[in-house]
Order: structure tokens, then C-alpha cells, then sequence
């Protein structure tokens, strides 16, 4: 792999992007704000930066998930099916990522975003708000479009997967954050497969990020842990107004 920069500087650079990115990722979602572009920035082309991003996000998600399963938070009932179809949509989302266009895309998430941030700002009720029955039909499907999302395009997934939860399903947000977490690491793990099936992932790279996730993750889920909602709250607004940001300006 040809750098723009020295093997080492390149090396020191996206371990302590990876470290923060999943620090943050670990809390509200939206590691990939940092990581992708950093990446793109030292002159990896852009489906090495996509398999090589998924590689090593996988090793922050599945750590935060470990923290807050530990912690009693991972309560869904359903967490094996909605697992399952988060995988399954990642998987189709990643085979047509370079077939299909992502003009609409970029024009609609940022809208997207900004409601959630909205939303965050403007619901604060402890346990968020009550089960839309009607919705909980369509949940299955909503779970395998965020899943689809993820594979195809990225940013904001953990955003929707807690406003998903929150507003359709009434949980709370520590709860949401929970298995947001184990389903990021399915729809990560799912393209990650499939990229490295491709043979796009550059494994001593990812795997040097992949220790800066793990303490990212580690040291970012126990500090939301123990501040609950306070913390993950305003984070969440903040993540997705700059994710929103990012997208319009490119």
C-alpha cells in the first residue's frame, strides 16, 4: 500500500483517530465521521478505506456490546432475530455498494439527522416514549433497512438503530444504546465478510486500529455506563448534527 505520508506517522495517525472515533462510536455511534475520512486523507483508495473501516470497527462494537451486556443493559428480547436481520441487510447493502448511486442518499440523511438530533433535544422523558403497536409490525423491516443502510452508505446508523428503539419500541436510551451496539457489530461484521471476500481489507492496518477500538470502546461505554443518559443525551444530538454537517458539506 503506497501512503501519502511515512508507513510509521500513517500508522500513529489512525490509531489515535481509531482510539477516539470509538470512544465516541461507543456512546452515541458515528465513529466512522472520523475514521473514514482520516483514512481517505492518507491515500488509501476508498473501497480499501470502506473494507479496512468495517475490519476494525468490529472490534469497538462487539467491546461495547460485551460492556453493556455485562452491565445488565442488552435486555431485548428479540436481540437474535433483530441480529440476524441487521446481517442479512448489511450483507445486500455491501454486495450493491459500488453498483448503485448514493446521490439520493446523501441528499435525504442529513434531513434524517437533524430530526433525530431534534428529537433528542425534545423528548426528554426518562424511559422515552410509549410502544406504537402499529409501528411494532414494520420493526423487523426497519431493522433490515437500517442494517441495509449501514452496508451501503454508513454514517448515522447508531443514530437511527437508538430513535428506532426509542420510538417504535419504547425502550429507554441506555437500553437502545445497547443493542444498537450488538447490532452495529452484525451489520459491521456482515460487510466486513464480504470485503474481505473481495480482498479489500489491509490486515495490519485494520488490525492496529482494531487495538485502539477495543480501548476506545472499552474506556467510552464504561464512562456512559456510569453517567447514563446525561452523557448519551446530548452526545447523540451532537453526533448527529455534525454527521448531518459532514454529508452536506462534503
Amino acid at each position: 500500500m503506497d501512503y501519502l505520508y511515512e508507513e510509521t506517522t500513517v500508522y500513529i495517525i489512525l490509531f489515535v483517530v481509531a482510539f477516539f472515533a470509538s470512544l465516541i462510536d461507543s456512546i452515541a455511534g458515528g465513529g466512522g465521521l472520523l475514521t473514514t475520512p482520516s483514512m481517505l486523507l492518507v491515500g488509501i483508495s476508498p473501497l480499501n478505506v470502506l473494507a479496512t473501516n468495517k475490519f476494525q470497527s468490529c472490534f469497538g462494537t462487539f467491546t461495547s456490546t460485551f460492556n453493556y451486556y455485562k452491565n445488565g443493559l442488552l435486555v431485548e428480547k428479540k436481540k437474535t432475530l433483530y441480529f440476524g436481520l441487521s446481517f442479512i441487510g448489511s450483507s445486500v447493502g455491501t454486495l450493491l455498494v459500488s453498483r448503485i448511486s448514493n446521490d439520493t442518499l446523501e441528499s435525504v440523511i442529513p434531513i434524517l439527522l437533524i430530526a433525530a438530533a431534534i428529537f433528542f433535544i425534545t423528548n426528554k422523558g426518562p424511559s422515552g416514549v410509549k410502544k406504537n403497536e402499529k409501528l411494532l409490525i414494520i420493526f423487523n423491516l426497519v431493522v433490515f433497512a437500517i442494517g441495509f443502510y449501514d452496508g451501503f452508505f454508513g454514517p448515522g446508523t447508531g443514530s437511527f438503530f437508538v430513535l428506532a428503539f426509542i420510538v417504535i419500541k419504547g425502550a429507554n436510551i441506555m437500553e437502545s444504546t445497547a443493542i444498537t451496539k450488538l447490532l452495529n457489530f452484525s451489520s459491521n461484521f456482515a460487510a466486513f465478510i464480504i470485503f474481505a471476500l473481495q480482498g479489500y481489507v489491509i490486515w495490519y492496518l485494520g488490525l492496529i486500529m482494531a487495538v485502539a477500538q477495543i480501548a476506545g470502546a472499552y474506556t467510552g461505554s464504561k464512562f456512559a455506563i456510569k453517567n447514563g443518559e446525561k452523557v448519551v443525551r446530548p452526545v447523540l444530538v451532537v453526533v448527529s448534527v455534525l454527521l448531518s454537517l459532514r454529508i452536506l458539506l462534503g
